[in-house]
């Protein structure tokens, strides 16, 4: 994600925390791969990767509608 133009002042509050759940939803995404090499080092590269895994299926769970309910996105592994 490449950061866009500037967004307008009288934004909801769910538009912003959704819009930072987002961001933080596409950091998870990004890999690491000094993490994932240690990872690897420790013998636990794919523990790492399910835990992953359960991050973003929860990450999903967490949108904000503009009554304040949440509702859940789609998200299917990418593995």
């Amino acid at each position: 994600m490449n950061d866009q133009n500037s967004i307008i002042d009288n934004e909801e509050q769910w538009e912003k925390y959704n819009r930072g759940l987002d961001i933080f939803i596409e950091s998870i995404h990004k890999p690491d791969h000094k993490l994932r090499g240690c990872a690897h080092n420790q013998k636990c590269y794919n523990e790492l990767m399910e835990v992953r895994e359960e991050v973003l299926r929860y990450l999903h769970t967490l949108r904000r509608t503009h009554d304040g309910t949440r509702t859940t996105t789609t998200y299917s592994s990418e593995a």
